[in-house]
């Protein structure tokens, strides 16, 4: 497990899992959170292309990485950090504190701690590929 956790393979597939839970929290926030932040929907067509560019930004850094690319696992992380485990964090400490009475959306809960046990594996798979030597990190065919 180790040796996997340490591999391209595993830095890619427990991203690809952070990235896809990131992707049913959006959708979920933007069925069931959006409307109420935004009932005349001013934002619908920004808020679109904002996270098209996170999901974006996100697909490009899985795809450089997984060819060598430190900068990408970087990116990566950083995303991982931010749109995982600093929103699960914040949504549980800020934004719907569960001791509040505050109840989200339906299934808010598993979403959120979905996103950051993945975020905090992925985060740690990454921190270990970007800890090797940067020939280590290349995959060759």
């Amino acid at each position: 497990m180790k040796s996997w956790l340490h591999s391209v393979n595993g830095a890619m597939t427990l991203s690809t899992l952070a990235f896809l839970t990131f992707l049913g929290r959006a959708f979920l926030d933007w069925r069931y959170e959006y409307p109420y932040q935004d009932p005349a929907g001013n934002w619908d067509t920004p808020g679109t292309l904002i996270y098209m560019a996170l999901a974006g930004v996100w697909m490009w850094g899985l795809l450089a990485g997984e060819r060598g690319s430190r900068r990408g696992w970087m990116v990566v992380l950083v995303w991982v950090l931010l749109l995982d485990v600093a929103l699960a964090l914040a949504t549980y400490f800020i934004l719907c504190p569960p001791w509040t009475g505050c109840e989200g959306w339906p299934n808010v809960w598993a979403w959120n701690w979905a996103n950051l046990l993945t975020g905090v594996a992925a985060a740690i798979a990454l921190g270990m590929q970007l800890r090797q030597p940067e020939s280590r990190g290349l995959r060759m065919g």
